[in-house]
């Protein structure tokens, strides 16, 4: 708690999550593709949210993007968050088939540009939980340790 921060706003804070917590679950626990769209569409926006509030503390010397929000019709559903046009973040709306019946989930995946460019699987697994917007801010958060590691230490690869 800052020294600035009232009891109510703890109080606000902390029935939003609880809110938000209620309408993911709602999405997350099915694997129909509609409702694993709408948890797309959900982490979209609060990307959106996030990407402002990194620029409003780096300002203009530090780009990040997020793609377009995708369409349902697209022939694959993904967006993707950008730092430093070298950190992406990408979801993708994906299908795993298993005896015939489909089911669908966000999968995510980080990667570093530049010398050998690498991607590795992010996001939450079923054993420890659900998407959250606190989960998607760790892991830009995560993306802005390594755009300033890079800062620090440009011979160490992202």
């Amino acid at each position: 708690m800052t020294a600035n921060e009232t009891f109510a706003s703890r109080v606000q804070a902390l029935r939003k999550s609880w809110i938000e917590w209620r309408q993911v679950k709602a999405l997350a626990s099915s694997h129909e593709f509609e409702s694993q769209y709408l948890l797309l569409l959900t982490l979209h926006g609060w990307a959106l949210q996030a990407a402002a509030e990194i620029n409003a503390v780096y300002g203009e010397g530090l780009a990040v993007d997020v793609s377009p929000a995708p369409d349902r019709n697209d022939a694959v559903a993904a967006f993707n968050v950008v730092v430093a046009n070298s950190y992406t973040a990408s979801f993708t709306l994906s299908e795993r088939r298993r005896a015939g019946a489909s089911s669908w989930f966000v999968a995510v995946g980080l990667g570093a540009g530049g010398r050998g460019s690498t991607s590795v699987a992010a996001g939450p697994e079923r054993r420890n939980g659900q998407w959250t917007r606190g989960r998607l801010e760790d892991l830009l958060l995560s993306m802005l340790g390594a755009y300033e590691r890079g800062l620090s230490h440009p011979d160490i690869s992202a």
